[in-house]
């Protein structure tokens, strides 16, 4: 449980924050401020994505440098 919440803890914080900025531009009718949150929540999208292919990148590098370990 906590390795996941190692691994996943901000990624799930920036979901829940999103979700949260969503539900506010949601009930924002008629305001300027809407197309404002509505682009935070696509940054926050934006920001998941990005946590998720450094994750997947730190993951390759590490998986090589124990193959060239293992073959010294």
């Amino acid at each position: 449980m906590l390795r996941a919440y190692l691994n996943y803890g901000l990624i799930a914080s920036v979901v829940v924050w999103a979700a949260i900025v969503g539900m506010m531009a949601y009930r924002l009718n008629e305001s300027p401020w809407r197309w404002a949150f509505v682009g935070l929540v696509f940054a926050g999208g934006l920001t998941v994505a990005a946590i998720l292919w450094i994750k997947k990148y730190v993951d390759r590098l590490n998986n090589t440098e124990e193959k060239q370990e293992s073959k010294s």
